[in-house]
């Protein structure tokens, strides 16, 4: 197993961040020290770029990335996991750490897929420290990640944050993965007909073709849910027309066709925390209820 400095040098994460005190400019006072006024407020900085990545309050403590790595390796050894990788989403305002078990391939429908499990890291004041789970097909690369909804999933920036992160190794539960993985199982044994994709895609673009005319709907639209269904139907094709192979043809065309942030890890951001992923949860549920 590698160490932590190893990790973190290999995955550009060796750097920590500082809440350092926020100060305005404004007309000059007797208690202004040269012309600044101090603030209620606190800036969260890469201490290795000077980036400010967020304002806070007081009570606010940044985790740093050796802490997150040093907590994952030791739920890695108590969990019979491995870390796989490690990567700083949007400049290092999250951090992303995945990790695998050494059988971790699964079949689904006839796919093979990969299981991993992750935590995200909020360093822009955006989220507490969160775990989750995501899928990969490997023939496809297809992409499906959602959070735990476990007790442990998230934990608020607070001073008491560094003695929470040291309880997670002894309650960490796979019990969401589990669930999601027998739905998946049900949707490769469940067919799907026109009315489901159609009604799919009109749910997911937000559009009721029934009630409107071609030329009412945008162009940019229009290609999206062109682009949509034509994943869905190439993937029930090549896989089965069952729920499993409509969710596959949606994941694809998130994983390899919707927008995405045009920055570097900008694909895996969108899935894990943007419009991908909440695209790819709207469509499991509907399908779930469907």
């Amino acid at each position: 197993m590698l160490k932590t400095n190893q990790i973190l040098e290999q995955n550009g994460l060796n750097w920590n961040v500082k809440k350092v005190p926020l100060l305005y400019t404004g007309e000059c006072q007797p208690d202004a020290a040269n012309g600044l006024h101090s603030t209620d407020f606190y800036g969260i900085v890469r201490e290795d770029t000077n980036e400010v990545f967020a304002t806070v309050k007081e009570s606010y403590e940044p985790t740093q990335n050796h802490t997150i790595i040093e907590t994952m390796q030791e739920i890695a050894g108590d969990n019979d996991l491995e870390i796989v990788k490690a990567i700083p989403l949007h400049g290092g305002r999250k951090v992303v750490v995945q990790m695998k078990r050494p059988n971790n391939i699964i079949d689904i429908g006839g796919e093979s897929t990969e299981q991993y499990v992750y935590a995200i890291n909020g360093h822009d004041g955006s989220s507490s420290l969160k775990f989750g789970f995501m899928n990969k097909v490997i023939f496809c690369q297809n992409q499906f990640g959602w959070l735990s909804g476990n007790s442990f999933s998230g934990y608020r920036h607070t001073k008491s944050i560094q003695e929470k992160v040291e309880q997670l190794p002894s309650i960490i539960n796979f019990t969401d993965q589990y669930e999601k993985i027998a739905d998946l199982h049900m949707f490769s044994n469940e067919s799907a007909n026109p009315s489901l994709v159609n009604d799919l895609v009109d749910y997911l673009t937000n559009t009721d073709r029934l009630d409107l005319h071609a030329s009412d709907i945008s162009s940019r639209k229009q290609n999206m849910i062109y682009d949509m269904a034509h994943c869905i139907d190439t993937e029930m094709y090549r896989i089965s027309h069952t729920k499993w192979g409509v969710f596959n043809g949606v994941t694809k065309y998130t994983t390899h066709m919707k927008s995405s942030p045009g920055r570097e890890y900008g694909k895996q951001e969108s899935i894990l925390t943007g419009s991908c992923g909440k695209m790819n949860e709207k469509a499991f549920n509907f399908l779930k209820e469907y």
